[in-house]
């Protein structure tokens, strides 16, 4: 006679959990992006990083127009330098990634947030990288400053 082991409620719950991730979408993978970005933020904070990124799709700036070969581009954003979006889990029913969410959806009317920037860093956290020093600074919204390239228009 076989004998079932009954699956204890963690492991029930973490199966569930897989179960409900929906697949990463250019939707999803744009806020996931936003929210490791500009997680602790502001609703401002959120939506500069989403126009950022918006903005780099359509200048095609170290990037091929896509949302995925914009923000997986190998050094462009900092959640993927070491860690792919497969590697973050993340559900998108948290308020948090919600806002990340509305935000990337709000840029995509082209309103004009942080001036046109295709750059932008955290000097909390990270010394000033060598193209802060050549590139010219357009918004300053929480803890990230927000910078055009040189020979680039502010659009």
């Amino acid at each position: 006679m076989l004998v079932q082991k009954k699956p204890n409620l963690q492991s029930v719950v973490a199966q569930s959990l897989l179960d409900t991730v929906s697949p990463l979408t250019d939707d999803r993978l744009a806020a996931l992006t936003i929210y490791l970005e500009a997680r602790g933020e502001s609703f401002a904070g959120k939506l500069a990083v989403a126009a950022v990124i918006r903005n780099r799709m359509h200048a095609k700036y170290q990037s091929d127009g896509t949302v995925k070969g914009t923000v997986l581009k190998r050094l462009q954003f900092q959640p993927w330098n070491h860690a792919t979006p497969e590697d973050v889990r993340h559900r998108i029913s948290e308020s948090r990634m919600q806002d990340s969410l509305l935000a990337w959806r709000m840029v995509q009317d082209g309103r004009k947030i942080v001036q046109g920037a295709l750059l932008f860093y955290n000097p909390r956290l990270v010394e000033t990288p060598r193209w802060a020093m050549v590139s010219h600074k357009v918004a300053s919204i929480g803890g990230h400053e927000f910078f055009v390239p040189p020979g680039r228009l502010q659009v």
